[in-house]
């Protein structure tokens, strides 16, 4: 057995194995330094993305080096703040800048373009509609005959724009309105300082005010019947074929259809013609026909006009072409029914 021991080979063996332990032990370490770098890398991404451990979790209870927790402060910062029971992960902020939708800061003029239409136009600005006849002259009286290169009045906010006449107090113009006397000093645009005098022509913004509405009166006609003329139905047709560009509202007791100029327009009852010609009004040129039976209709904006007054028509007979007459942005026909005088609502009699 001494024999053996000291062997050459035997000493041989004794350095493999103790190489072999070496080794051994050199792995382990390896191992265990790859997989403390594994986790020092896992911690250090999550606390880029803003991650929280939770609190008092046994799992979680070593922090980082204070090198890397000095590192990744200003990266904490910006995370968004956790609830105190929460465990969640949560996506870090991406700044972006919102921008504020600001007033504008005075009252703008603006130029009627083809197609236009005062609701699309307010709705542009972010007013109402009446806020721009209120301010525009002519508009209040006929707030659907804009015409191309017309200039509108655009107020920053809604309400009346108030032109002072002699005698007239802030306290009167208030009251005309219905609103505080307040409203008219602390409207910025006003540009108002005590001891609040006015002078004649001054304009003012009464913010939130309101004009009473005074309707456009109408007649029925009341001439002579012509002999044989047709009576209506009292069930109507579309005058013409489009699209509906304004509908019928408090400020436009009518519709507008829409199409190139020169489409037929057509009797939407049968009557006679009343009148024909152009309208001092805006209306261009013009047809009136009474069905005679309570009902007139009205077709404006006429390019052609193929009747004359006192001719007897039936329900769908042309009585005239599309056109941008009078007061108009582009193509179209103004289509009123009247009963008795007073405007209704086209879309209540037509299929």
């Amino acid at each position: 057995m001494k024999a053996l021991l000291g062997h050459p080979s035997h000493k041989a063996v004794s350095l493999t194995s103790k190489w072999w332990e070496s080794a051994a032990a050199e792995g382990c370490f390896f191992r265990w330094a790859s997989h403390l770098a594994v986790v020092l890398l896992t911690i250090a991404a999550i606390s880029l993305n803003g991650f929280k451990f939770p609190k008092g979790h046994p799992a979680f209870s070593f922090s980082l080096p204070p090198f890397e927790a000095e590192s990744y402060a200003s990266v904490a910062t910006i995370a968004e703040p956790e609830p105190a029971d929460s465990g969640s992960i949560v996506r870090a902020p991406v700044p972006h800048t919102i921008i504020p939708k600001r007033p504008r800061k005075g009252i703008i003029t603006y130029i009627v373009q083809p197609g236009d239409t005062l609701c699309a136009i307010a709705k542009k600005f972010g007013i109402s509609a009446d806020t721009i006849m209120w301010a525009s002259g002519r508009v209040e009286d006929c707030p659907d005959l804009l015409r191309v290169g017309q200039k509108l009045t655009i107020l920053p906010i809604d309400g009346v724009y108030h032109t002072v006449k002699k005698g007239e107090t802030l306290e009167s113009i208030a009251k005309q309105y219905k609103v505080d006397v307040s409203a008219i000093i602390e409207c910025e645009y006003n540009h108002l300082r005590e001891p609040y005098e006015l002078t004649v022509g001054q304009k003012l913004i009464v913010p939130g005010g309101k004009k009473p509405y005074r309707p456009r009166v109408v007649h029925v006609y009341t001439g002579p019947i012509p002999k044989g003329a047709a009576k209506g139905t009292g069930h109507f047709v579309w005058p013409t074929t489009g699209v509906i560009t304004q509908k019928f509202w408090a400020r436009h007791k009518a519709i507008d259809i829409g199409n190139v100029a020169g489409t037929p327009i057509v009797a939407s009852d049968s009557g006679y013609v009343v009148k024909t010609g152009w309208s001092e009004y805006g209306y261009g040129k013009y047809v009136v026909i009474d069905h005679g039976n309570g009902f007139q209709t009205l077709y404006a904006h006429l390019s052609v006009i193929l009747v004359e007054p006192g001719q007897s028509v039936a329900k769908g007979q042309k009585i005239g072409l599309m056109g941008s007459t009078g007061w108009s942005t582009g193509p179209h026909l103004h289509f009123e029914i009247r009963y008795h005088g007073v405007q209704r609502n086209p879309f209540g009699y037509l299929p």
